[in-house]
Order: structure tokens, then C-alpha cells, then sequence
């Protein structure tokens, strides 16, 4: 059980702006910088210092291992668990502040905030011309889509509700959709690290089979969200057990 709270956990925390902190000044665009400036504000400056520090660490380690290795599939699952286990402290941090404060305003701010980023994001991307771009805008999007769910439902329920009932109705399928949450995070985050120019050393070809992986990361992603949406509604999963669809 200690396994799928954990997971449940990993997976719940905001995972898209602490981008902001990578990209943002790295680029030089106007818009972002506006973006990261008031997410900094949101957090403080003492945990959006070590936001910075974890993922400036990532990419120096475990996002360039995975960019020029020669047995990127091999090595993918170690690399994905270092890196997380790396940012997770600072994420605990970022959850207290953003999440667990109980301020609907915050949350709204936080997510109109992504959303802000991901359209200048997009931009970028797209303006790279690089082959795979729709792949990390697809991906991107459903970050984006898997955080306001994430919040909306949480804002419903409370996050203990929220945890219990994905644990308790399907932990398998919770399981699941936190792995390929991480995955779709380290390779989006590889891949555009490297469209951006923030990284500058990487073959080519460990870049292109992540942004493939991207699609299928997010595409996994998407279909979760539709299940468990469906699970954390009381009344379609009585109607669900009610005709024999789903077993207790």
C-alpha cells in the first residue's frame, strides 16, 4: 500500500511549470520571463531557488546520460528513476505550497499560469521547424490537461478523497498512469531541452526516439485520464458495478 501512496503522490504534484524555471530565462522571450517571475513570486524565492538547483542537476546528469548514450532503452528505466528521485524533494515542497494550502484562487492562478507557458512553449517549439515539434506540442498539451484535471478534481473532493478513491477502485490503473506520467516528463523534457538550445550535446537519434515516445507516452496518458475520471465519479462507478462492468 506504502508503494501506491507514493505513487499517487509522485504523480499528483504540479509537474509542468517547475519547467519555467529551466527554459524561461534560458530563451530570452519576454512572455516566459513574465510567467516565471509570477510563479516565482507564487512559490518564493527560497523554493524557486532550489527548483532551479534540482533541475539544473537533471539535465546536467540524467537528461544528458540519456541524450548521448548508446543504450538509451537499456538505461531509460535508471535514468527516469534518478531523475526523479532527484526533484522529488523540492516537489514535496512545491505540493505543501501550491496544493495542500486549500486556496482555490492560487490553484486558478497556477493553472492559468501553465497555460500561459505552454501557448509560448508551443510557439517556440513550432518555430524550431524541428521534425518531431507536434510530437513535444501534443505532449506538452497534455500535461497541461493532466494538471487542471488533477486540480479540478482535487478542489471536488479534497486530496484524501481524491487518493482514496483512485487507490482503492482501480491501483493498478493508478499505478499505471503515474508511470507513464514520469516517463512522458523526462522525455518531453529531454527532447525539448534540446529544441530550445538549452542543451547543446545529444545525438540525434536518442532525441528523436524520445520525442517519438512522447506521443505514446501522452497518448497512454490521455486514455487514464478518461478511466479514472470515470472511477472518481461515485455515481458512473455505482452504475458501472450495478451492471456487472466493473468487479469490487
Amino acid at each position: 500500500m506504502s508503494v501506491i501512496i507514493t505513487c499517487a503522490r509522485e504523480w499528483i504534484r504540479g509537474f509542468a511549470l517547475p519547467l519555467a524555471s529551466i527554459i524561461g530565462e534560458n530563451v530570452g522571450i519576454e512572455d516566459i520571463y513574465g510567467v516565471t517571475r509570477r510563479f516565482k513570486e507564487l512559490i518564493g524565492e527560497d523554493l524557486a531557488r532550489k527548483l532551479d538547483a534540482a533541475f539544473d542537476d537533471v539535465l546536467k546528469d540524467e537528461i544528458r546520460k540519456a541524450l548521448n548514450t548508446d543504450r538509451l532503452e537499456q538505461e531509460l528505466h535508471l535514468l527516469v528513476e534518478r531523475f526523479w528521485a532527484k526533484i522529488a524533494y523540492p516537489l514535496v515542497e512545491l505540493t505543501q505550497s501550491i496544493l495542500f494550502r486549500g486556496d482555490r484562487a492560487a490553484l486558478d492562478e497556477f493553472i492559468t499560469l501553465e497555460e500561459k507557458l505552454s501557448v509560448n512553449m508551443a510557439k517556440l517549439i513550432r518555430e524550431s521547424n524541428y521534425k518531431f515539434a507536434e510530437n513535444l506540442v501534443y505532449g506538452l498539451s497534455v500535461l497541461v490537461d493532466h494538471d487542471k484535471w488533477v486540480i479540478e478534481k482535487i478542489s471536488k473532493l479534497g486530496i484524501n478523497g481524491f487518493i482514496e478513491r483512485t487507490i482503492n477502485r482501480d491501483p493498478k490503473a493508478l499505478m499505471e498512469f503515474a508511470s507513464y506520467i514520469r516517463y512522458l516528463i523526462f522525455a518531453w523534457l529531454a527532447t525539448t531541452a534540446t529544441v530550445l538550445g538549452v542543451t547543446k550535446e545529444y545525438k540525434e537519434e536518442n532525441r528523436d526516439k524520445m520525442a517519438q515516445w512522447c506521443r505514446e507516452y501522452a497518448k497512454e496518458v490521455e486514455a487514464y485520464i478518461d478511466t479514472l475520471d470515470i472511477i472518481v465519479k461515485d455515481e458512473v462507478y455505482g452504475e458501472l458495478i450495478e451492471l456487472g462492468i466493473i468487479k469490487r
